[in-house]
């Protein structure tokens, strides 16, 4: 595969900037925001408008033909730990296309960050177990878009980060990063972007296994979409409400 050349280089790195940026707004904490229900149960928010997703570890294998990070071909989850400000049990996969340009190693990058190879579109799934009631996949989709060749825009970028430690604590720092699109649970169509870092290996990456450090996946979802992701558990937390409310109303 041909490196990025220095035009493409520039458009990526700009959008890595903004994208970076914009999940360093999303990392810091959690904010509660008051669904329209009853029960007035908080939403999981990490900036207005938004619900980060929280991911650590996992193995992901592959090459130039492509990524899987999804429990098969010696691959590993990663594990999910946090919706918003809760602690979430769960996992996170997803899977790449085959590396449209550039290369895996971090050749041709001067100065790190780079983004030196850029994937074509694949796919994510996040699932839950008994989050506020509900067990399954909170949101599915696909992660990048098809890549076109003739502008060099679209598909999955793959960032080289440089180095850290030294001597045989030295590694090589690898990142993931791309728009999302898909359902969230309860059937409605949302996006937003996923950022998975860092990537490490003891020597520049050129393909087999590489071990993944954490993940934030940044997702767009309607308040209504937030208190539905609690489904029968919220249900059933309304029926005893009204039953205690119906009971504190009859007279002795």
């Amino acid at each position: 595969m041909a490196p990025l050349s220095s035009g493409r280089r520039v458009i990526f790195s700009m959008k890595l900037i903004a994208v970076l940026g914009a999940l360093c707004l999303f990392l810091p904490g959690a904010a509660w925001a008051k669904p329209s229900n009853s029960n007035n149960v908080p939403s999981n928010t990490c900036f207005p408008g938004f619900v980060c997703l929280f991911n650590q570890g996992g193995t992901a294998v592959g090459g130039t033909s492509g990524l899987i990070m999804n429990g098969t071909g010696g691959s590993v989850d990663s594990t999910l730990i946090g919706i918003g400000s809760f602690p979430a049990t769960g996992t996170l996969s997803l899977t790449t296309g085959a590396l449209m340009s550039g290369n895996l190693s971090g050749a041709g990058c001067g100065i790190p960050p780079c983004t030196i190879g850029v994937f074509n579109a694949g796919t994510i799934s996040i699932n839950v177990t008994n989050y506020f009631g509900f067990t399954g996949t909170i949101f599915g989709g696909t992660f990048g878009t098809p890549y076109d060749a003739s502008t060099g825009t679209g598909g999955i970028a793959w960032v080289f980060t440089g180095t850290i430690g030294t001597g045989k604590n030295k590694v090589y720092q690898y990142e993931l990063i791309g728009p999302v699109s898909g359902q969230w649970e309860g059937g409605q169509t949302i996006g937003g972007q996923t950022a998975q870092l860092y990537f490490t290996t003891k020597t520049p990456y050129t393909g087999g296994t590489i071990n993944l450090s954490s993940g934030t996946t940044a997702l767009v979802v309607p308040e209504p979409a937030g208190v539905g992701l609690m489904g029968t558990g919220l249900v059933l937390m309304g029926l005893l409400v009204r039953r205690k409310a119906n009971g504190a109303g009859r007279k002795p």
